[in-house]
């Protein structure tokens, strides 16, 4: 059971698709702070419940049934005074462009409050509901299409979402920050040769003010984060593409220190992932 927070321990149950990064949490009784980083986030608790203060100002408890929609960069700070367990889905900020400007949904908003709190507290409804259970279903089967699967659901899931009351205004909060504007050239151009010094030349700042000012956003440094990136890309370019053709692609020329990061980062070589998933552990989410 986790007794506190940091990224590493987020991610070690995580689960990763081209949209979405699903995260396990089996929590015991702590009084802890964390962030949604550049991500838009979508909480959930399986068993157990939540005290939450967001932004310092905001403070409610939450439990099953309920799910917690807070944007890129909030801070939370969290009490549990019981075994809880939780899921988060990080939803990628291209997933929520595509189905939000797909989509024609006539909007009912508090305008008023969301301006101001900029999250959104709701409960989980039977569409919503399902959409969960297919997502968490098929994250525990060793199926090589797996993560394709994941993917459509997550964009039902996102669908279904978006047409509650108040949700658009709070994964549309603009995205003005230069560190996420660094972000998303990064995703955009993660097969490219990506320089540290450039990225910060491209923002007016030194590369010192922009490491450290993207490590206190995001939790990792720009080379944590890009490396962290190219491997997640890597796991799907290995379905149909050797881990020499993989690794050259990412911009590794020396193949040996791919496979020495790809396996620091998911405990198996790029070969072995080839033929078995990390499976993580899932529940079902109760009417």
């Amino acid at each position: 059971m986790l007794t506190n927070f940091n990224r590493g321990i987020e991610l070690a149950d995580g689960l990763e698709t081209d949209y979405a990064r699903l995260l396990y949490y089996d929590l015991s009784p702590m009084k802890c702070d964390y962030k949604s980083y550049e991500y838009t986030r979508l909480c959930t608790i399986l068993d157990g419940c939540k005290h939450v203060s967001v932004n310092k100002d905001i403070h409610f408890t939450y439990n099953p049934g309920q799910f917690i929609v807070l944007p890129p960069h909030s801070n939370v700070h969290m009490e549990i005074d019981c075994p809880t367990k939780a899921l988060v889905f990080e939803l990628n900020d291209s997933l929520l462009k595509k189905v939000t400007e797909k989509i024609s949904i006539e909007i009912d908003a508090d305008y008023d409050s969301l301006n101001e709190e900029k999250f959104l507290l709701g409960k989980i409804n039977d569409e919503l509901r399902k959409c969960l259970n297919k997502v968490t279903n098929v994250s525990v089967k060793a199926d090589k299409n797996k993560e394709f699967l994941i993917d459509l659901y997550v964009q039902e899931m996102v669908y279904h979402l978006v047409q509650i009351k108040g949700i658009q205004q709070v994964i549309n909060v603009e995205h003005d920050h230069p560190i996420y504007q660094s972000i998303k050239y990064i995703q955009e151009n993660i097969r490219q040769p990506l320089s540290i010094c450039q990225l910060a030349h491209n923002l007016n700042m030194s590369e010192t003010n922009f490491s450290n000012s993207f490590k206190k956003i995001i939790g990792t440094t720009p080379k944590e984060y890009i490396t962290n990136l190219k491997l997640t890309h890597a796991k799907n370019l290995l379905k149909t593409r050797n881990v020499t053709e993989v690794a050259y692609e990412l911009g590794y020329e020396n193949i040996s220190y791919f496979i020495a990061l790809f396996k620091n980062k998911y405990g198996i070589t790029p070969k072995h992932y080839k033929s078995i998933g990390n499976v993580p552990v899932m529940y079902q989410y109760e009417e």
